[in-house]
């Protein structure tokens, strides 16, 4: 009974639910030792003869068995290979819950021309669920840290513990074999309805398809006018099946009731239908009496009443479902348009109570119709605002990184730099004739044209030098500051917009700002700026020697001020540490001449006492005598 204590922990253990039976705690183990040598304490204080126990096998957490079990086989539940999954099983559950209704009720079905085809879709749609089973059992979760388990103990354990879990089971019960007791009975078809538990996983797919689509409205009433669908085919189903157990034709309620193409040929019976007929009519019978359009026949008897009962139920819940879908979808539809449209208004009343020229009025009118017309009214800033700062970042990375990469200024500096840089562009509109810059402007942005096109124009604004595309940046030298421009950091030409133009623009005080945090980056932007201006002759050699000899001068002083700072707070470190030595010191001397005073006071006190003890002794002596 040495190892017993050990055995009952390790079960303790284990019952508490922790998978990683590989970190299983130390005093455990130590006890396991301890209790299985030869000699070892024991708790009745005797020696143990029994040999040594051989240390226990725990389970590996990556191992099911004799398999050794890979992190790679975990499906991801975000990954597109897991949504391709469940397209797959949205067409097995689709077509079980659509034909195991029909084929229940319809017997045209049942003729062998069909049964064979049904038999194959059947088990292939049980494969479908059967490989569905081991895929959501090893579907990663994320775990109490927030990181994907991988442990396959674990998954299985979860995926057993949720609703999803038991319904995949449930739903591969093989009730076919019920079909060898209840013979025909009950129809073949009807045995598989378990099938249908797996009905959700229609609304999962459905969910994780309208977050990839872009008209996610849109989506929403498809998949609303398909759930729709469903349940009249599955009331269509049911209106046949009454229909066949009141009797066909016996009164004006069930198939085919009082319809007109019956009463035409007289000749004709139930047998004479079609399975297109017969369905179409129940199918429409059951829209009808779902919508609540037109006047329906009053049912006769119990089951007529039920079904009834059941349809106005069912209905009244579809028409709350879609008309609050379809109001929310048609104000998500309008609303950015209304918000568009009441800016606009606004702007309309604010000139015409300022009395602005007609011809400035359309010119406004117009920059807003441009707006809209190519989808620029909603703030790019606002709309990602609500986002972290690192995937903002990535957005704009994606969008602008590209772009910002021609500017030759920027080509090989840091990714960290132009992370920051691009975060920090800003979107521009010009209207037609807008002057982007003129000539002789101080140079505070820089430009890159994403749209349109741009002419550089004389002063007068009649002749035209060139033309800028899309993709071409201009004003980049003008601000990074380069002491020994000529141009003085000016603007040396007139840019106008030919039609309406987007730019992105970057100011000098953004670029400086985050300049402060890569100043390797700032020193390679600066020396090719110098090299650009260079090349164009635009730079004062001279000057540019005379500011860099001043700034040397200026750095040298710099570091002289910094390392005469540097040796008074030496200096005064070393006075405060002084002072704080002499007045710990007299603190400590205080503390001594308070102890001396203590002790002589007491000493004081105990003379005092000596002296009086004599004297009240000698007293009652001579009252006696």
């Amino acid at each position: 009974m040495a190892g017993q204590p050990s055995k009952v922990l390790l079960r303790r253990h284990l019952m508490n639910g922790d998978m990683e039976e590989h970190r299983l705690p130390t005093r455990i183990m130590a006890e396991k030792s301890s209790m299985g040598r030869p000699g070892s304490a024991v708790p009745n204080g005797q020696a143990s003869t029994k040999p040594a126990e051989p240390a226990l096998d725990l389970r590996n957490p990556m191992r099911l068995g004799c398999i050794k079990f890979k992190a790679s086989w975990v499906v991801d539940p975000e990954s597109i290979g897991y949504y391709r999954w469940l397209f797959i099983i949205f067409w097995a559950i689709l077509y079980n819950v659509l034909m195991i209704p029909a084929r229940t009720v319809f017997r045209e079905l049942s003729e062998p021309d069909y049964m064979t085809a049904f038999i194959v879709c059947d088990y292939v749609a049980d494969f479908i669920y059967f490989l569905d089973i081991f895929v959501e059992m090893y579907c990663g979760y994320l775990g109490e840290e927030r990181v994907l388990v991988r442990e396959p103990r674990k998954l299985m354990k979860h995926w057993w513990h949720t609703k999803k879990g038991k319904l995949d089971v449930f739903a591969l019960i093989p009730t076919d074999f019920a079909f060898l007791a209840t013979g025909f009975a009950v129809p073949y078809p009807f045995i598989r309805i378990n099938r249908i538990l797996k009905y959700g996983r229609i609304t999962q797919f459905a969910r994780r398809t309208e977050g990839k689509v872009r008209a996610a409205d849109i989506f929403r009433l498809c998949v609303l006018l398909l759930q729709w669908i469903i349940l009249m085919h599955f009331f269509a189903c049911l209106y046949y099946f009454i229909s066949e157990e009141v009797g066909l034709n016996s009164d004006g309620w069930v198939y085919p009731g009082e319809a007109s193409w019956r009463k035409a040929n007289p000749g004709e019976t139930n047998d004479d239908d079609s399975l297109f007929r017969k369905y179409t009519w129940s199918f429409f019978f059951s829209m009808h009496t779902l919508t609540m359009i037109g006047i329906t026949k009053q049912p006769e008897n119990e089951w007529q009443f039920l079904f009834m009962t059941a349809n106005l139920v069912a209905s009244v819940m579809l028409f709350s479902q879609i008309l609050g879908n379809v109001s929310r979808t048609i104000i998500n539809l309008n609303i950015h348009e209304n918000e568009f449209r009441a800016k606009m208004d606004g702007v309309k009343r604010y000139m015409a109570m300022r009395n602005i020229g007609a011809e400035l009025q359309q010119r406004i009118i117009n920059y807003y119709e441009y707006q809209w017309t190519n989808g620029q009214t909603i703030d790019e800033r606002e709309a990602v605002a609500c986002l972290p700062d690192k995937l903002q970042a990535e957005i704009a990375m994606k969008v602008h990184l590209e772009t910002l990469k021609h500017v030759r200024i920027f080509q090989g500096v840091e990714a960290g730099l132009l992370a920051d840089l691009v975060l920090k562009l800003k979107l521009q509109v010009f209207s037609p004739g807008d002057y982007i810059c003129r000539k002789g402007d101080i140079g505070k942005e820089l430009y890159i044209v994403k749209r349109g096109c741009l002419e550089v124009v004389s002063d007068a604004g009649d002749f035209v030098f060139a033309t800028i595309g899309e993709g071409s940046v201009f004003g980049e030298i003008s601000i990074l500051n380069i002491v020994g421009i000529k141009s003085g950091n000016r603007r040396t030409a007139n840019v106008r917009s030919i039609g309406y133009s987007d730019l992105f623009c970057l100011s000098k005080e953004d670029l400086w700002d985050a300049l402060r945090e890569y100043p390797e980056g700032k020193n390679k932007m600066l020396e090719l700026g110098k090299q650009l201006l260079i090349k164009d002759n635009l730079l004062d050699t001279e000057a540019a020697d005379r500011e860099a000899q001043r700034h040397t001068q200026f750095l040298d002083k710099l570091e002289h001020v910094e390392s005469g700072v540097d040796e008074l707070q030496t200096r005064l470190a070393r006075l405060i540490a002084e002072r704080a030595s002499s007045n710990l010191k007299l603190q400590r001397r205080l503390d001594q001449l308070d102890k001396l005073e203590q002790l002589h006071r007491q000493q004081l006190a105990e003379l005092q006492k000596s002296r009086n003890e004599p004297e009240k002794s000698s007293e009652p002596s001579a009252r006696t005598a």
